[in-house]
């Protein structure tokens, strides 16, 4: 009974942070214009590539590219001043004061956060979809039960992909929030895990294979980055089923360890973080002055 109690306590401090922080989110304007500029960017890729009105497939074709920038950068919007605001107005310190475990405070944060993700980036790419399912050829509307046929089957896979890719990408964000001193460091932080995390696992694989790596080992480098995974994802899960159904495009269990342990690293840096890092700073600042001397 006594471990089942400490269980339901952990649930409940997770609870309560996740209807703080939640209320939080939900009286943040910004989100509501942020998620109404996605649907727009969206809606004018689409448009440009035409693919709503040939089927869903090709839609995620048109799509994939863009979603890979914007979604870890909606993503960073939303959590990369998750726990820094707490802790420069003071909030943090006063949390600490309750019987509030830092990895219970840090889960209920990426929830809350991760709640608002969802809101924001599945609801226009589900728009999207039913503009598609409205306007596209006939054809689309056939459930996919092999090779070759466009589906909304297909289109919901590449919806539900967005869900751990976004979760990989908010997890590092906290994790940007965590170790930032002032939202200035937080956003150059931010940009530069960004741009390494986006392009960093292509260029490496470009300099790789420019060193005589051989290409069949492309599969089991590309989970290495969590575009990398999202993408050899949805091509071996979305558009491979379709147009090539003998896969191969990724390691699927690689891919799919790799968005996991983005997601869980986060977490645990920006946990952490918060428990070590007085300790840490302390450490520091003895090392210096002992050095001064």
């Amino acid at each position: 009974m006594g471990g089942l109690g400490a269980v339901r306590g952990r649930v409940l401090v997770v609870a309560t942070v996740f209807r703080r922080e939640l209320a939080t989110v939900l009286r943040t304007p910004g989100y509501g214009a942020l998620a109404v500029g996605l649907l727009a960017v969206l809606g004018g890729v689409v448009a440009v590539g035409g693919g709503a009105a040939t089927g869903f497939v090709p839609t995620v074709v048109d799509l994939l590219l863009v979603t890979e920038v914007v979604v870890p950068l909606v993503a960073f919007v939303i959590g990369y001043r998750a726990l820094l605001t707490d802790a420069e107005t003071g909030e943090l310190a006063v949390i600490r004061t309750y019987p509030v475990s830092v990895a219970g405070y840090v889960v209920g944060i990426v929830l809350a956060r991760g709640l608002a993700f969802l809101a924001i980036v599945v609801v226009p790419y589900a728009t999207i979809g039913v503009a598609v399912w409205a306007t596209a050829a006939p054809d689309t509307t056939i459930f996919a039960t092999h090779s070759g046929i466009d589906s909304p089957l297909l289109y919901l896979r590449f919806l539900g992909l967005l869900v751990p890719f976004g979760a990989a990408y908010l997890s590092l964000a906290t994790a940007v929030s965590a170790v930032a001193s002032s939202r200035r460091g937080a956003v150059a932080v931010g940009v530069l895990v960004l741009v390494v995390a986006v392009l960093g696992g292509d260029l490496a694989i470009l300099r790789s294979l420019a060193t005589g790596t051989a290409p069949s080992t492309v599969p089991g480098l590309l989970p290495l980055t969590p575009n990398g995974a999202f993408r050899g994802l949805v091509f071996e899960g979305v558009v491979g089923v379709a147009f090539a159904p003998e896969g191969g495009f990724v390691d699927v269990g690689r891919a799919v360890g790799s968005l996991l342990v983005w997601t869980l690293g986060g977490v645990a840096v920006s946990s952490a973080t918060l428990a070590y890092g007085d300790r840490l700073e302390v450490l520091l600042e003895g090392a210096r002055a002992r050095t001064a001397e």
